[in-house]
């Protein structure tokens, strides 16, 4: 098993059901999307990595970006292609960047920002000095999920220096030590900083086939708990 192989499991078994769902409390935004829509954006990242970059196995995506339905697209794409996950910028072929996380991605030709603003279409006219536009990168690549063809196996590196087996392994441990269930709603409020946040916000729920709710800038109690008694979710996670 690997992580990538449980997001396709998920989106075989039901891919019309929400996946993600993100609220934005000092925007008013709120976004959803099923495995399905998500897999078209996994889809077309997999695509511009793989068929457009030639990336794969052996190869290292920088992924340094908020925790955001925009950021999923570049982090299960980069997966699927078979490459690794870092935050150091050093280590890496290509970079997925914020605006306020740019800066990481210099020296990397292939660089890559999301706008978390306006993620749905990008940054328009003006996107950050030295990187290209994430959405417009991926619109004109195939969107299409049987497309998909996994670029590494169980043995191969996916993260922290873990190969990807070891890694659908944490989390289906780490899954356990939140009280996941099969098909647990996962809220989270916290930034992605690297392994511990990309476990237990995105791969530990997929673990066990369910979905996530990433809020951002709450500040108030009781909005969050509205937000998980609206979004029914069975786990909180917060920073």
């Amino acid at each position: 098993m690997t992580p990538e192989q449980s997001f396709a499991d998920l989106l075989a078994a039901d891919p019309g059901r929400p996946f993600v769902t993100y609220y934005d409390e000092a925007s008013g935004e709120r976004s959803e999307l099923s495995a399905k829509s998500l897999a078209n954006w996994v889809a077309k990242t997999h695509h511009l990595l793989g068929t457009e970059l030639g990336l794969g196995a052996g190869d290292t995506a920088l992924i340094a970006l908020p925790a955001h339905w925009i950021s999923l697209p570049p982090l299960l794409g980069s997966l699927t292609a078979g490459l690794a996950l870092t935050t150091t910028a050093g280590d890496a072929d290509v970079a997925f960047v914020s605006p306020a996380t740019a800066a990481d991605a210099a020296g990397i030709l292939d660089s890559y920002a999301v706008a978390p603003d306006s993620a749905a279409t990008g940054f328009g006219a003006a996107p950050p000095a030295g990187v290209q536009d994430f959405v417009v990168a991926v619109r004109p690549q195939e969107d299409k999920w049987p497309g998909v063809r996994f670029g590494a196996g169980p043995d191969d590196l996916c993260m922290a220096g873990r190969s990807r087996a070891e890694v659908a392994a944490d989390a289906r441990r780490r899954a356990a030590e939140l009280g996941l269930t099969p098909g647990a709603r996962v809220l989270s409020t916290r930034e992605w900083t690297g392994y511990a946040d990309w476990i237990d916000a995105l791969l530990a729920p997929l673990s066990v086939g369910g979905s996530v709710v990433y809020v951002r800038n709450c500040t108030d109690p009781a909005v969050l708990d509205r937000r998980a008694a609206q979004e029914r979710v069975t786990a909180v996670l917060t920073s």
